[in-house]
């Protein structure tokens, strides 16, 4: 099984599991900055729909759908959708990256802006999936993604762009099946955003409010003008 399948496979089996996590707020970094940080930029740009990409079992879609935006998100695990149709208001698809971005999956609608919240996982889904998005946003929309400060790497002396073991570390013995990710350094998630057809890329460094650690790094940019 390529790495690509066994990301899938891993969030199938641990799907419980995850919404079990998220619905305790299990996460220490989502609760004290990453969570509030999202919902903020994405709010701050006030759009009035918005494409929740690799949406989960639903927790961001129902932040936003409280702030009066429509929402329709997809997710590549059945379980996770039916979670999150179950308590929110919104259009929920099971759909993999690589059917949303070949048109397989359907979509009649163009959004203000999309976003993709610690969702990125593996390469050619990564790659394949931005480079497809600029056709479902409005002009002069806004695409919004979060993902864990690739400076974190420098830290442990593992600042190369590459795939890396660890996917589910700290968050308890239940979870099962562990699956490579694909890191980017700094440098290269700039690099595969703009060869996507993004520009005006700016990004937000998120920090521990105790520690200072460095936590997340929110990209928000627009698609090329021609």
């Amino acid at each position: 099984m390529d790495n690509e399948k066994e990301i899938i496979a891993s969030w199938q089996v641990n799907a419980g599991n995850w919404i079990d996590v998220l619905e305790r707020k299990g996460i220490e970094s989502r609760q004290v900055a990453t969570n509030r940080a999202i919902v903020e930029e994405i709010c701050l740009f006030n759009p009035k729909t918005v494409l929740d990409i690799g949406c989960g079992e639903g927790w961001l879609a129902g932040e936003l759908t409280n702030h009066g935006i429509r929402i329709t998100a997809i997710d590549v695990v059945p379980e996770l959708v039916e979670r999150a149709k179950s308590k929110i208001e919104g259009t929920f698809i099971v759909s993999s990256y690589e059917d949303l971005a070949s048109g397989r999956t359907v979509l009649n609608d163009k959004f203000d802006a999309i976003v993709i919240n610690f969702a990125l996982i593996g390469k050619e889904s990564t790659d394949q999936l931005l480079a497809a998005l600029p056709r479902y946003l409005n002009h002069n929309g806004a695409l919004f993604i979060q993902t864990l400060h690739p400076h974190v790497k420098k830290g442990v002396n593992d600042y190369i762009t590459g795939w890396k073991t660890g996917s589910w570390d700290g968050l308890g013995g239940e979870f099962t099946q562990p699956y490579q990710w694909f890191f980017r350094t700094l440098e290269d998630w700039l690099d595969l955003l703009r060869s996507s057809g993004f520009e005006r890329i700016v990004f937000r460094e998120l920090l521990h409010p105790k520690t200072r650690q460095l936590l997340s790094v929110i990209f928000k940019c627009r698609t090329r003008i021609v």
